[in-house]
């Protein structure tokens, strides 16, 4: 029969391994992060320097002109406006389903009056 101090070793032997792997993944994934926040700065850096190039460009050329002696296209030439996540949007949120929504209260006028509108000035 196993002792109670083998089994205690056999679970330590079992977690030291699991713990390792949990680690390391945290670890790659922290690196990561950080490694796309720095492209990102990056990328806001070039952005922000093609934008200025295109600013002054368009003092002496047209963007088809740009185009044309770059052979770069001119959807490509024109600054970057669309969001940063790779063009994904945002979760779209829910909506109530039908069988949720509260109905509103009909109002009725406090007279049963008729009420004439005149255009007479």
């Amino acid at each position: 029969m196993v002792t109670a101090d083998e089994i205690r070793a056999r679970v330590e032997a079992a977690d030291k391994s699991r713990i390792q792997a949990r680690a390391d993944a945290a670890a790659k994934i922290a690196a990561d992060i950080e490694r796309r926040t720095e492209v990102r700065a990056e990328l806001a850096e070039v952005d922000a320097a093609i934008t200025a190039g295109l600013a002054d460009a368009a003092a002496i050329m047209t963007l088809a002109e740009l185009s044309a002696f770059t052979g770069i296209p001119e959807a490509d030439l024109a600054p970057a406006t669309g969001p940063v996540n790779g063009g994904r949007h945002g979760r779209q949120p829910r909506r109530k389903s039908a069988g949720t929504r509260k109905s509103r209260a009909v109002v009725t006028p406090a007279s049963s009056a008729a009420v004439t509108v005149s255009s007479d000035y």
